[in-house]
């Protein structure tokens, strides 16, 4: 580190860095990445805007690297800064000084994950990388779409589970007002309930009828704890707790309702009180019937994927063909060719490509007439073939190498920016490879 220093301080020599760290992976994928131009859809942070209060570690363009680093890497955020005390490639992708300075902060990483979430335009942003990858690719086009499910960090949901952590979570409420006052506790037989609770869960067989009369004795008692606490009159003075507790009220109602109608089915289920937003989303696979996180419908250009639509609530992907040509219209100007599963299939998208004369995967209704090609054919085949392997493919890819196996994000603007900037992360490492690829060709010309 400080032979490096040392080379910096004279005029003149700072290409020697510059060049040893264009040369590397991680300064390939740096020039692949535009984050000028991406700085500039992002509002800088007040306190970098006044000037006051302790100067900030990073910009937002070193806001924006840090994140890259994050799922290129597959770090963690406690690892991720350790990295950045000690590699001067990493410092030098964020902006940093090439200097001993370590950064102190702890929670760096996610602070700029929350305000990058909050401050996100997924379509500017994606427009961005367009136009910055937009000289490497070849076959724009030709699209495909396809939806899956990038999973949150949270236990699997049970009723009775949910019910026992609102319960202790009131209950912790209701004992900090009476220490901090100095009032008497309300009478809650809390021990009896946990006793009840924990012989329950240890129990190896748990029948039906059994799993009713715990979860309904944990539905009154949480009604009897949310009464006390009303009582008592407690204001949360956290913004934390009073969405929480909104929460905690919300699955009260829900699981009372379910007590009192049992047939009834509930709508805006809860399965986590620490990420209210997240749903079940009924997939239908053999492995996973059913996944909890954000369902994101993906157009792929050229092996390239982009966010069309992100929701936490289950939607029919069938219905956002249109939608995603009309995407890749406005993101590369044309779309002559597009590949899509059985369920994008519906009369109304046929009708919309034979109207723009996109030529689809899709297998054509009724008897083959005689005027019934094998070029059309075999276009079909290809399509739907590199449907299923390369954009099917880039799924696992994702999953498994950038961090988008498990969302672990605390809040839902944060999941959107680790969902974009994982994908995004991908998308960097492949046309990195393709511009180093055309340098290599060029210079060989």
């Amino acid at each position: 580190m400080q032979i490096y220093q040392l080379s910096l301080t004279f005029k003149g020599q700072e290409y020697l860095l510059e060049q040893r760290f264009f040369n590397s992976d991680l300064g390939r994928i740096y020039q692949a990445i535009p984050l000028d131009e991406l700085a500039k859809n992002i509002p800088a942070p007040a306190r970098a805007k006044s000037g006051l209060g302790r100067k900030p570690w990073l910009s937002v363009k070193g806001g924006i690297g840090l994140m890259f680093l994050k799922h290129y890497l597959n770090l963690s955020d406690e690892k991720l800064l350790q990295r950045l005390n000690t590699d001067w490639c990493m410092r030098h992708f964020c902006g940093l000084p090439l200097d001993d300075s370590p950064i102190r902060s702890k929670n760096l990483v996610w602070q700029w994950r929350a305000y990058l979430g909050q401050h996100i335009d997924l379509d500017k942003m994606q427009k961005t990388f367009v136009e910055h990858w937009k000289p490497y690719m070849n076959e724009t086009q030709v699209g495909m779409s396809d939806a899956t499910v990038y999973e949150s960090y949270i236990r699997y949901p049970n009723d009775i589970v949910l019910l026992w952590e609102s319960c202790e979570q009131v209950y912790n409420w209701i004992r900090l007002h009476c220490r901090q006052h100095k009032i008497r506790r309300p009478r809650i037989r809390f021990e009896r309930q946990k006793e009840r609770y924990l012989n329950h869960q240890r129990r190896r067989k748990r029948s039906a009828r059994r799993n009713k009369r715990v979860r309904n004795g944990l539905t009154k008692f949480l009604i009897r704890l949310l009464e006390r606490f009303d009582e008592l009159n407690v204001q949360l003075k956290t913004e934390k707790g009073l969405k929480r507790l909104q929460t905690i009220r919300q699955l009260r109602n829900q699981q009372q309702n379910r007590m009192m109608n049992p047939e009834q089915k509930i709508t805006n289920r809860i399965v986590s009180i620490h990420k209210p937003y997240v749903r079940p989303i009924v997939r239908g696979k053999e492995v996973k019937p059913v996944e909890f996180g954000a369902k994101v419908n993906l157009l792929q250009v050229d092996g390239i994927n982009f966010i069309e639509h992100l929701s936490y609530d289950a939607f029919n992907e069938g219905k956002r063909m249109i939608s995603s040509i009309r995407k890749q219209r406005d993101y590369f100007g044309k779309c002559q060719q597009f590949g899509a599963d059985k369920i994008y299939a519906t009369n109304a998208n046929r009708k919309y490509c034979t109207k723009y004369k996109i030529a689809t995967c899709f297998v054509p209704k009724g008897k083959p007439n005689q005027q019934y090609k094998e070029q059309a054919r075999d276009m079909r085949q290809q399509l739907g073939k590199q449907r299923a392997t390369v954009l099917e493919g880039s799924f696992g890819n994702e999953k498994n190498h950038y961090l988008l196996n498990k969302v672990k994000a605390h809040d839902e603007p944060s999941e959107k920016a680790w969902i974009f900037f994982g994908i995004m992360t991908a998308n960097a490492v492949t046309m990195s490879r393709r511009i180093l690829s055309k340098k290599k060709l060029k210079q060989a010309a």
